[in-house]
């Protein structure tokens, strides 16, 4: 694939060689530096919204801290979009030294909405019609249009004894999940709500009423929570693989614990064509539609029923982190701003599929972590760990670790992550139990304050179950 890779960077090279760009916020964003010096772009300015700056080399890159950085995205992301609207004078006199002619290309966040920083174009600038799919109170039309199985479900307005009335109707014996439409930014299940009772029914309505104004109400999918990744070309919608997003539930309360994601686990097989094959629907239907273009995720649960779709982000989604691991030298994350932009990439959706499809499918990693409020630590800590089924316990000095758990600064209190090492890491089996044993050891440890959690259990794979029903029937 040596003249696909040829084909990305030329084209790449086009839209950004002898450029200068400036990076509004974001992640990875020495990474994003890099990868822009690469193509050829003239100097990158980085408007970081973190309070410190890297090691970097000033050759490639010009760092300024901004110090908005918020605990949760939507904050961030409201201070970034302030930033961009109504910039202070200091930021006005940076960019001025930086780009006197004002001929910059800037590159913001997969949230942002934006079209123009003072006078320069916003390349990866969302339209309101895209966002506008990711409301999860309306998506359900969507799985109808394409006669896509779904969960049933019920919408309505902020009326709690519809919305209670609707509940017990929907209820399989394992309660019901409100999903509120909530403001533009709503990630990480913060406007979801498992509802097993009138007091969690309560608690919930108290939760979603102020910010949202409809609910979606559907039964608990038990399984596991799964994204896949479609990216729209202009000649067709390129598929990746099924990643699992680690959610653990909390014992005895109504609130989800978004926790990252990761590439290790493999549903059965039959799901995961199930799930590709309505991702490449989905995004032909975006295509055609609303003109999308780029990375969106199709979200859902590998239930024993098959995969049943929950939602949409038509956006470069965060667990796109396992396709950046697995193909290093590729930069995923300007070919998702030179789709958005309308720029010709030289390559075919089918050959942008096979080339990071195979190698994700090879390559495994991880972004598992959460934050927390029960400790404000002032450094970094970090623990080697070991699994020993579902139990987590430090690694002896020269012992080889499954993982490292670290505890960092963060502007809400602390940071705990969980770096999964991909070269002791089993391939096959999700990681939402390990992921639970951890937080318990960082709670043991730390006093994290995470508390009982809960694992998603996995449906069971009856090919594979067969297969070892055969081979033990063989031995014996």
């Amino acid at each position: 694939m040596d003249h696909v890779f040829a084909a990305l960077n030329e084209r790449l090279g086009g839209l950004f060689g002898d450029r200068l760009v400036v990076l509004a916020g974001g992640t990875r964003l020495a990474k994003r530096a890099h990868e822009l010096h690469a193509l050829g772009a003239r100097h990158t300015l980085v408007l970081d919204t973190d309070d410190h700056a890297p090691l970097h080399d000033s050759e490639i890159a010009r760092w300024v801290s901004l110090g908005i950085k918020g605990g949760f995205v939507a904050v961030e992301q409201r201070r970034l979009g302030k930033l961009l609207t109504k910039p202070s004078a200091e930021v006005r006199a940076i960019l001025k030294d930086f780009d006197p002619k004002a001929e910059a290309l800037v590159i913001s966040t997969p949230y942002n909405e934006i079209d123009t920083f003072q006078g320069r174009p916003v390349l990866n600038a969302r339209q309101r019609k895209w966002v506008e799919l990711e409301n999860k109170t309306t998506i359900d039309a969507l799985w109808d249009e394409l006669s896509a199985r779904r969960a049933p479900a019920m919408v309505f307005d902020l009326d709690f004894e519809r919305l209670w009335g609707a509940s017990e109707i929907l209820d399989r014996g394992a309660g019901v999940v409100w999903s509120g439409d909530g403001p533009a930014i709503n990630g990480g299940a913060n406007f979801v709500r498992r509802v097993r009772s009138y007091e969690e029914a309560k608690e919930a309505f108290e939760v979603l009423a102020p910010k949202c104004e409809q609910v979606r109400v559907m039964p608990f999918l038990e399984g596991i929570p799964v994204s896949v990744h479609g990216i729209v070309f202009p000649d067709g919608t390129a598929v990746l693989r099924p990643i699992e997003m680690v959610v653990p539930r909390r014992q005895g309360q109504a609130k989800f614990l978004y926790a990252g994601c990761a590439s290790y686990y493999d549903p059965p097989v039959w799901i995961r064509d199930e799930m590709r094959n309505l991702a490449r629907r989905v995004g032909e239907h975006l295509r055609e539609t609303v003109g999308y273009r780029g990375t969106f995720t199709l979200d859902g649960i590998a239930t024993e029923d098959g995969f049943l779709p929950t939602e949409i982000n038509t956006r470069y989604g965060g667990a796109m982190v396992c396709f950046e691991d697995a193909v290093p030298t590729l930069p995923l994350a300007l070919v998702q701003v030179a789709l958005v932009a309308g720029w010709d990439l030289g390559i075919s959706s089918m050959q942008f599929e096979e080339l990071v499809l195979q190698a994700a499918d090879n390559i495994r990693s991880g972004a598992v972590g959460a934050n927390v409020r029960a400790v404000q630590p002032t450094q970094v800590d970090e623990r080697r760990v070991i699994f020993t089924g579902w139990a987590c316990r430090l690694a002896h000095p020269d012992e080889p670790a499954h993982a490292t758990l670290r505890l960092s600064p963060s502007p809400i209190g602390g940071r705990l992550d969980l770096d999964l090492h991909r070269e002791n890491m089993p391939v096959g089996a999700p990681v939402a139990a390990l992921t639970v044993a951890a937080f318990a050891l960082a709670d043991q440890e730390w006093g994290t304050g995470l508390g009982a959690l809960e694992p998603a259990i996995a449906v069971e794979d009856e090919t594979q179950v067969e297969q070892e029903f055969i081979e033990e029937a063989v031995i014996a």
